[in-house]
C-alpha cells in the first residue's frame, strides 16, 4: 500500500512541479511590485502604499495617481507600444498556465482510474474535472490581477495540490486496503507492478510536456525584454524626478 501511495504522490508532485516551473513568465526573470489589471480602457499598475500608487497606460496616455502626465511624442509611442506588448503577452502566458493544468489533470485522472477501488469511477472523474475547471478559473482570475507575481502562482499550486491529493489518494488507498485485507498476494504484486509502470510512464510523459511548456515560456521572454527596454527608453520623469520603474529583470 505504501508503494501505491508513493506512486500517486509522485505523479501529483511531478505534474504540479511542471506547472509551477512552466506556467509563469517569472522564469524570464521578470518581477514587479505592481498589481496589473487589463481592461478595454487601459493597462493599470497598482502598488498599495507605493509612490506613485496607480499608473494607467491608455493609448499612449500616461496617468499617474489620477493626473495625466505631459510626455513627448516619442514617449507617447513607447507607452502605447508598452501597453500593446503587455496585452499580447498576458493572454499567451495565461494559455500556457491553463495547458499546464490540463497536463496535471490528465496525470492525476490516470492515477485515480488505474487504482480505482470501484468498477465505475465516474464520480471521481467528475470530481477531478470539476477541480480542473475550478483551477482554470483561478488562473484566469490571477492573470486579471497579478499576471507576473510568483507568490500568487505558488499559492495557486499549493491550493490545487491540497484539493486534488485527497481525491486521488482516496482511490489509491481504497484499493490498496481492500487488497491488503483480502490477503491476495498475487493481486497485490500485480497492482504494485502496475503502479511502477504507471509511475514511469507518467514521469516520461510529464518530462516531455514540461519541456514543451518551458519552450513556450522561453518564446515569450523576448517580449519581456522588450518591455524592459521600452521602460528604460522613456525620457519622462515622475514628479520627484525618478524614472518610471514598473518591472525589473534579473541580471
Amino acid at each position: 500500500m505504501k508503494r501505491l501511495l508513493l506512486a500517486a504522490a509522485l505523479s501529483l508532485g511531478l505534474t504540479f512541479a511542471a506547472q509551477a516551473r512552466s506556467h509563469s513568465i517569472d522564469s524570464c526573470g521578470l518581477d514587479s511590485d505592481y498589481d496589473v489589471t487589463l481592461d478595454k480602457s487601459g493597462l493599470t499598475f497598482r502598488h498599495e502604499g507605493g509612490k506613485p500608487g496607480i499608473i494607467v497606460m491608455s493609448k499612449g496616455q500616461l496617468i499617474v495617481d489620477g493626473r495625466p502626465l505631459a510626455i513627448s511624442d516619442a514617449d507617447r509611442a513607447r507607452v502605447a507600444e508598452y501597453e500593446a506588448t503587455v496585452r499580447a503577452l498576458v493572454p499567451q502566458a495565461k494559455a500556457i498556465a491553463r495547458d499546464a493544468i490540463d497536463v496535471a489533470y490528465v496525470a492525476v485522472t490516470e492515477v485515480a482510474a488505474a487504482f480505482s477501488s470501484t468498477a465505475d469511477s465516474s464520480a471521481t472523474r467528475n470530481r477531478l474535472a470539476g477541480l480542473r475547471d475550478e483551477f482554470k478559473l483561478r488562473i484566469d482570475d490571477t492573470f486579471e490581477k497579478r499576471p507576473w507575481n510568483e507568490d500568487e502562482f505558488d499559492s495557486l499550486v499549493e491550493k490545487a495540490m491540497g484539493d486534488l491529493m485527497p481525491v486521488v489518494l482516496a482511490e489509491v488507498a481504497g484499493n490498496a486496503i481492500a487488497i491488503a485485507l483480502s490477503g491476495d498476494e498475487a493481486r497485490a504484486a500485480e497492482l504494485e507492478k502496475r503502479a511502477e509502470k504507471l509511475e514511469r510512464d507518467i514521469e516520461r510523459r510529464i518530462d516531455t510536456q514540461t519541456a514543451q511548456l518551458a519552450s513556450r515560456v522561453a518564446a515569450l521572454c523576448p517580449m519581456v525584454v522588450k518591455l524592459d527596454s521600452l521602460e528604460d527608453g522613456l525620457d519622462l520623469r515622475l514628479a520627484d524626478g525618478a524614472r518610471l520603474n514598473l518591472l525589473n529583470l534579473d541580471d
